[in-house]
């Protein structure tokens, strides 16, 4: 008797960009920025290197796609509302951009190694320019802002990150630092809203 299960073919292993973008993610969770490379990925996802460079050309590549990734978790139409005060929305956005790098540590280098050139890094960029014009404030200055309160979030994100690290690896982000994020926020958008104020 002919054994017909010989030549049945065993389940097909699918791979996709989202599937090596997840397989990055959970290394920049396990290893930080420098632990994701190209053989990891591979081997996370149980594919050979070459495999992966179908989908992107190189690691760089794969990082952008990262950020990509991690701005478009907290691009969000409430955020366009002009119906809601605007330095609500600039606090919403920048709380929820700062809660999203600080879940993923590593991500913060990403974002300061990366050009931001993407839809969704774009989307983000264009969203803060279109809040801070209902500010009042005019295109280069609300670009110059643009610049303020990324540093702002960046610089808060890179130093909460790096005494996550090398502290206490299972300390969590404190009431304190989200209130002294909140009050250097608060202070900037003071100077801003005063600024607008007094080009008016």
């Amino acid at each position: 008797m002919v054994d017909t299960r010989r030549g049945r073919p065993g389940p097909r292993r699918t791979l996709s960009e989202q599937a090596i973008l997840d397989a990055a993610l959970a290394l920049l969770a396990e290893r930080g920025a420098d632990g994701v490379t190209i053989r990891g990925v591979a081997a996370r996802v149980g594919v050979a290197p070459n495999a992966v460079y179908t989908y992107f050309p190189d690691k760089a590549a794969v990082l952008e796609g990262l950020v990509e990734q991690l701005l478009g978790r907290v691009n969000d139409n409430r955020f366009t509302d002009a119906a809601l005060p605007w330095r609500d929305r600039i606090q919403a956005l920048a709380l929820e951009l700062r809660a999203e790098l600080l879940a993923h540590p590593g991500a913060g280098r990403l974002l300061l190694g990366s050009p931001r050139v993407g839809p969704n890094a774009m989307a983000v960029g264009d969203t803060l320019l279109s809040i801070l014009a209902d500010a009042g404030l005019d295109p280069g200055n609300a670009a110059n802002a643009v610049y303020v309160l990324n540093v702002h979030i960046l610089g808060a994100v890179a130093v909460e990150v790096a005494t996550l690290d090398h502290t206490r690896p299972t300390r969590t982000v404190t009431d304190l630092e989200t209130d002294l994020f909140r009050w250097g926020l608060d202070r900037l958008l003071d100077g801003l809203a005063a600024h607008a104020a007094n080009h008016d």
